[in-house]
């Protein structure tokens, strides 16, 4: 299959058993260190949103709280299984998410998806300011690092701030690029937009 795509693709499997993977591919390198030399290749995105203001604390902390959970990606682009979330916390360095990415559907139900591994490569765990970032494995359809940060900044101001860097693998017929691209950026969009409205949603029952 190494011909259509480097991915481990699934058909019409609901991921019931994805724990596996983090003891299969338990092993696996990384396919990128933070701060490597890279070029034009490879894409940069950056996004910054304002979740709102904070007198009292609570938003920061639901937004901490579902970021740290990795409550980022409506499940209909994406599902995972975790170290720390198997274990019920917060994520370390060197746990490892497993991601299920849905590429096409019928009727809700899942019929070709993509199946890759990232790996936590460091945690921010501050009085106002939380996140991780994590890398990606060779077992990933692409090459990179993807950040995420909630931040209660001195204007009691909440922000989410997102950085990726990236590229398809080396080994990725370029056929493909254009779509994992395309995929790549609608998923951080709808990332966003999900991220914003169920963290809101959750601080409006609360206050």
């Amino acid at each position: 299959m190494s011909f259509l795509t480097t991915a481990k693709i699934t058909w019409f499997d609901d991921g019931c058993c994805d724990v596996k993977y983090l003891d299969e591919w338990d092993r696996v390198p990384l396919s990128y260190r933070p701060g490597q030399v890279v070029d034009g290749s490879w894409y940069t995105d950056q996004y910054e949103l304002k979740l709102g203001r904070d007198t009292s604390g609570k938003l920061f902390q639901i937004a901490a709280e579902r970021l740290m959970r990795y409550q980022f990606y409506p499940k209909d682009i994406l599902h995972h299984v975790s170290d720390f979330g198997l274990n019920e916390r917060w994520p370390r360095p060197g746990d490892r998410i497993v991601q299920r990415l849905h590429i096409f559907t019928l009727a809700g139900k899942p019929v070709l998806d993509v199946i890759s591994m990232n790996q936590i490569e460091s945690v921010c765990e501050e009085p106002r300011r939380v996140g991780f970032r994590y890398v990606t494995v060779a077992t990933h359809v692409e090459q990179g690092e993807w950040s995420a940060y909630v931040t209660w900044d001195v204007q009691d101001d909440v922000v989410l701030t997102i950085c990726a860097i990236s590229r398809p693998d080396p080994e990725e017929p370029a056929r493909n690029h254009k779509f994992i691209r395309a995929r790549q950026k609608e998923g951080h969009q709808r990332g966003l937009a999900y991220f914003q409205k169920t963290v809101l949603d959750v601080f409006d029952r609360v206050v």
